[in-house]
């Protein structure tokens, strides 16, 4: 922890947000590294002079800015530094994950055929009616969750990924690998918040802040062929873009 800073007790800035400023330095000049955990809320405590309740609201105040990571029994850590996308680059969120030289692991949760709303047939360029196939998954980037990512592609294109290891799977490269030639694709992203269901995989509350990124793969004739919406948790996860001025 190195040098324990004083508390102002008499200072016009609030206790629990002391220690915030307090702990928020010790990660940004390395003295909290990522994945290590904090000390307690009793030691926190003794070590700064402050109630419990303080170190608590202090604690909380960083989960929800993505500083700290509070899973339910367990200790509390820092969080790893948001993962960031540049925008423009077409690879599958597995792919992307990767990227980062991290440990990437994969949970299916469904995979099947169904019928979807028209919007997802849209997307397909699909009759209102047909049956699509859809796999779902969290991905995690050293055990923690970051994604979880709805995916949809035409019956004929779930042929060929239906016996496919989801867990694993990376399917940009398996449907290049079978001819498919991949070409752009139309992406949107939103700012949202967290609901029940995706909290549960997430390990994440819900109403918390989540990135939702919508995006449809077309092959080089134009034809769809794969449709994602991914919720991304908001603490972990950015986006980026260069910008060039012409005038």
């Amino acid at each position: 922890m190195g040098v324990i800073r004083s508390i102002y007790p008499n200072s016009n800035r609030p206790l629990y947000l002391q220690l915030r400023d307090i702990l928020v330095e010790q990660i940004e000049i390395g003295e909290l590294e990522a994945g290590e955990s904090i000390p307690g809320e009793r030691i926190l405590a003794e070590q700064y002079g402050v109630s419990r309740v303080t170190v608590r609201k202090s604690i909380g105040s960083m989960v929800e800015d993505g500083y700290l990571i509070r899973a339910h029994g367990k200790e509390t850590t820092v969080a790893n530094r948001k993962m960031n996308h540049h925008l423009g680059l077409l690879i599958g969120v597995a792919e992307e994950l990767a990227s980062v030289q991290a440990e990437v692991t994969g949970k299916s949760v469904y995979s099947g055929y169904q019928k979807m709303n028209s919007n997802v047939n849209s997307r397909l360029n699909l009759p209102e009616d047909s049956e699509v196939f859809g796999f779902h998954r969290v991905l995690y980037v050293e055990e923690q969750p970051y994604v979880i990512n709805y995916s949809y592609v035409p019956a004929h294109i779930g042929k060929i990924l239906e016996n496919l290891d989801f867990n694993t799977a990376k399917v940009f490269s398996l449907l290049e690998q079978c001819g498919y030639k991949l070409s752009y694709g139309e992406q949107t992203i939103t700012a949202g918040l967290c609901r029940k269901e995706e909290a549960e995989h997430l390990d994440y509350k819900v109403g918390n802040a989540v990135l939702v990124m919508k995006r449809t793969t077309y092959l080089e004739s134009g034809e769809p062929i794969l449709y994602e919406k991914s919720i991304f948790r908001g603490d972990v996860y950015q986006y980026s873009v260069r910008l060039n001025r012409k005038l």
